[in-house]
Formats: structure tokens, C-alpha cells, sequence
């Protein structure tokens, strides 16, 4: 469900996702476009005022989330990485190796064409997500055991819209970009679509259970939702 809102003369483009869900969060997309993820009775009207009732976090955002996405996609010298909750700068050095390299400050990747960087930073993206994830899942299944439940399948993949799904078949699916952002949220989304596999639904007893396995997940979760 798509619409437009003008705010201070300018066009502001959105789109609702719609889910049983009781919490309204919003991103803005790399294309400058508002996502909403609300509940299922939320309409165009609600995207509209919740837009304008939020307009000075999306004003003072739209070029931040604009200049990250092209730096992230462009991958040029100086950019600015995201890794854990923290930035860092890029340092491409030309060199006869490949490789990729984190200190306290830089991301530094040696490659031999300039042009390989991109590729080498997405691969290494998808390492450091597959490590930090396999370090932090395990112990969060293991407290869920006492109900009986398990996931059938974890994948990792690249989501526009969502950090984490959980289908009827007890697959859960985590957003690769998950790994831009402090563990907590990380541990916030495993949390979230492993109380899926007990109550697909957010009703109480899913709240409840968040309570249990997180107690501080309704902090987390206001960091996740304007990111």
C-alpha cells in the first residue's frame, strides 16, 4: 500500500507493510522512500499522520539515509562502514593481495584493482554476519529448548524491508545488514522470530514471552525502528 504526503512543500513518498502486528516502525529506504511496517487496520490516512507526526525525524534523516546508501553501494575511499553499531572509516589501499582488515578506526581492504572492493566488502559483510550470527543464535535456542522448540532452518539474506522473518515452517530468515548494528539488536530480531515459532502472532502471550527471553527488548526495539 503506497501514498504521498507533502511536508514543508515537499513530496514524501511511502509505503505501508501491513502484518498482525501491534508496533508501527519506519525506515527510510535508499531511495528515499518511507518504508512502514504497522499493523493490519493501518491505513493510508494513519501512514500520513504518523508521517507528519514524525516529519522532523525524517527531515533530519532523508540525507543521512541517502549518503549512506551511496557510500555503502559506492564503496570509495573515505566512505563511512557501519559494523556492530559502529563506524569506521574505508581505506582502500591498492595492493597484490585481496583482503579485508577491521582496527578500532578503519576498514581497510587491499585489492589489487580498486574496482574489486565492492566485491570484496560484500563478501566480507556475509562472513562477518555468518560468524556473528553462528556466536550468537546457539545460546538463544538453547533457552528456548524448554518449550520445545527449535528452528527447522536459518538463512541469511539481504532484506529491503525487514530484519527477520518466520515462515509456518519454522524457517527463520535474518537480514544480512543485521550486522551493521549493535549486538543487542541482533539479539533483539533472533529473540523476536524464535517467539514466532511458539505464537506466529503478536498477541499477549508473544509479549509476554519477549519479557522473559529479553527484558530490555522494547529499548532495542527503538533503536531498530528508525534505522
Amino acid at each position: 500500500m503506497k501514498g504521498k504526503v507533502i511536508i514543508n512543500g515537499k513530496e514524501l513518498i511511502f509505503e505501508v507493510l501491513r502484518s498482525k502486528r501491534k508496533n508501527i516502525t519506519a525506515k527510510i529506504r535508499h531511495d528515499g522512500v518511507v518504508i512502514i511496517n504497522a499493523p493490519t487496520s493501518f491505513t493510508v490516512e494513519n501512514a500520513a499522520d504518523f508521517i507528519k507526526k514524525h516529519h522532523r525525524w525524517l527531515e533530519n534523516n532523508f540525507d543521512k539515509a541517502k549518503k549512506q546508501a551511496s557510500v555503502e553501494k559506492s564503496y570509495s575511499e573515505r566512505s563511512t562502514l557501519h559494523y556492530l553499531g559502529k563506524e569506521y572509516s574505508l581505506r582502500i589501499i591498492q595492493d597484490n593481495i585481496n583482503s579485508v582488515d577491521i582496527n578500532d578506526n578503519e576498514i581497510i581492504v587491499r585489492c589489487e584493482s580498486k574496482d574489486m572492493a565492492e566485491a570484496l566488502i560484500i563478501n566480507w559483510y556475509n562472513n562477518k554476519a555468518i560468524e556473528k550470527y553462528n556466536e550468537l543464535l546457539p545460546p538463544i535456542v538453547e533457552k528456548f529448548k524448554k518449550y520445545n522448540v527449535s528452528p527447522t532452518r536459518v538463512n541469511i539474506r539481504d532484506m529491503r524491508s525487514r530484519w527477520g522473518s518466520c515462515s509456518n515452517k519454522g524457517n527463520i530468515s535474518l537480514n544480512l545488514n543485521l550486522v551493521k548494528l549493535p549486538e543487542n539488536c541482533i539479539r533483539l530480531v533472533m529473540i523476536h522470530e524464535m517467539c514466532h515459532l511458539i505464537y506466529f502472532d503478536h498477541q499477549d502471550g508473544f509479549h509476554s514471552l519477549m519479557n522473559e527471553m529479553m527484558p530490555d527488548w522494547k529499548f532495542w526495539s527503538k533503536q531498530l525502528a528508525f534505522k
